[in-house]
């Protein structure tokens, strides 16, 4: 709309590039991505997108380039301060709830269709809906659904001092924190190792289990499968995590920031390394590492029965896609999605990242 109130007119492509930016949530979206979503089908040069931008900054009074920023030698961004096209996101109190003798932190965003989040890698449930990399996913599954996540054992507001480590206790910490969130019949979304935990748990529980969404997820760690190139790296994990996890040079996390989000711009990445450290302790961090390759949910595939949905980066550098090839093809009601970068963690702003919405935003469409 003008200042007048009068509707502004925009060419199909240039709405589309406008749609693109405002999705990315303020984050950088490449010239790549751009031609390649707004032209899929047809062969353009940059000028076809040149002209998109300098009709946006026209229609929007945009002529000191403060709102639609160009990106030395990385693409757009689209800044409206105070502004979002999906509205505030709805919070809730952080809340306390207990699983054995251990005290997790959980609470809620959203309004809708409800969602547990399965615990992964590392959290801290007091910035994740405000974080450059994990609040555009909150903003937008928020506005159909409440997200029910929680500081993992050992994690920042949960119990930090633990000695327990399995799948087991995963899935008990979850069923704590769904009967005090008050979920009856729900979707599990699992990242990581956390898909594997939200598998195991649909097993169990299939009675409470509408679906699973997960992402770059595995049924079998490196230590069962003999993976030599795994095992290096678990190596180099455990001497990374024990000379440097808690100092305050990032250098040594920035070694799994890079393996998580190869492709994330640089403020993301820092986010990334600021959180690692604020979550967990290094002896913590080693006990996850550990949990992980020797991960094995493999004898309960065939007792999930609800759809999942499995996606994978297929250029992942910490889970190589082969494995979640393995795990769709031992389940009996999974849809696999191939995401196209290099991510584990789908980082906003690139091709990956829309792809990873647009798949949950169709199969919650299709089963809730």
């Amino acid at each position: 709309m003008t200042p007048d109130g009068e509707p502004i007119s925009l060419r199909p492509q240039t709405s589309a590039v406008l749609r693109h930016l405002a999705e990315a949530e303020g984050g950088v979206v490449s010239k790549e991505d751009l031609l390649a979503r707004v032209w899929p089908e047809v062969i353009v040069g940059e000028d076809s997108l040149y002209r998109c931008i300098s009709e946006l900054r026209g229609a929007i009074g945009d002529e000191r380039r403060t709102v639609l920023r160009t990106v030395p030698r990385r693409g757009y961004r689209l800044t409206i301060t105070g502004h979002s096209g999906l509205g505030p996101l709805s919070r809730e109190p952080i809340r306390f709830t207990k699983s054995g003798n251990v005290q997790l932190a959980w609470t809620a965003v959203g309004r809708g269709v409800p969602i547990l989040k399965a615990p992964s890698w590392i959290s801290n449930i007091e910035s994740e809906a405000d974080s450059l990399i994990f609040g555009p996913f909150y903003r937008r599954l928020g506005a159909r659904a409440r997200i029910v996540h929680f500081d993992q054992r050992g994690s920042s507001r949960s119990t930090r001092d633990v000695n327990d480590w399995s799948v087991n206790v995963m899935v008990a910490d979850m069923l704590a924190v769904a009967n005090a969130a008050g979920l009856d019949r729900f979707f599990l979304f699992g990242p990581s190792q956390g898909g594997a935990f939200a598998l195991a748990f649909a097993a169990r529980y299939p009675e409470r289990v509408r679906g699973i969404i997960a992402r770059g997820t595995f049924a079998t760690g490196w230590k069962l499968l003999g993976d030599k190139a795994q095992q290096r790296r678990y190596e180099m994990s455990r001497t990374m995590i024990s000379e440097g996890w808690n100092a305050s040079n990032p250098e040594y996390r920035r070694f799994f920031t890079s393996l998580l989000i190869p492709d994330a711009p640089p403020e993301i990445a820092r986010e990334m390394d600021r959180t690692q450290a604020r979550a967990v302790t290094a002896e913590v961090q080693l006990a996850n590492v550990e949990l992980q390759s020797c991960l094995d949910i493999r004898d309960v595939l065939d007792q999930v029965k609800c759809p999942v949905l499995l996606m994978h980066s297929g250029g992942d550098l910490a889970v190589p896609v082969e494995r979640a090839v393995e795990l769709a093809s031992a389940l009996t009601n999974c849809d696999l999605q191939i995401l196209e970068g290099d991510n584990h963690i789908p980082v906003p702003g690139t091709h990956g990242y829309s792809q990873f919405m647009d798949a949950i935003d169709n199969f919650l469409n299709l089963h809730a």
